[in-house]
């Protein structure tokens, strides 16, 4: 049963690809030029963001760089301003017997 329905399957996709086979010369060229004019406007598309994407990364590194020093100062500015503010002292501990 399974290779009846198999080869009927088969002469279907078989009857079909005949009939595409019998365009003409002129469709075929016409199927193969926008193929490769979609295939060429492809690789335009991945040059072009590949490119942009290597000219980007020295701004975004140079960015992050300057930003980490930013935040460098500032917690060392933070760090300087409040070392007048620490107020030491000694914890002790106090244990209550009667419990």
């Amino acid at each position: 049963m399974a290779s009846f329905l198999f080869s009927q399957h088969a002469q279907g996709w078989q009857q079909m690809f005949r009939r595409s086979q019998s365009g003409g010369f002129a469709s075929r060229l016409l199927a193969w030029l926008v193929l490769g004019l979609v295939l060429m406007v492809g690789l335009l598309v991945v040059v072009t963001v590949l490119l942009l994407s290597w000219l980007l990364i020295p701004v975004l590194l140079y960015k992050r760089r300057r930003a980490l020093k930013a935040r460098f100062e500032a917690e060392r500015a933070f760090h300087q301003s409040a070392h007048g503010d620490i107020i030491d002292g000694v914890v002790t501990e106090i244990r209550d017997e009667k419990m």
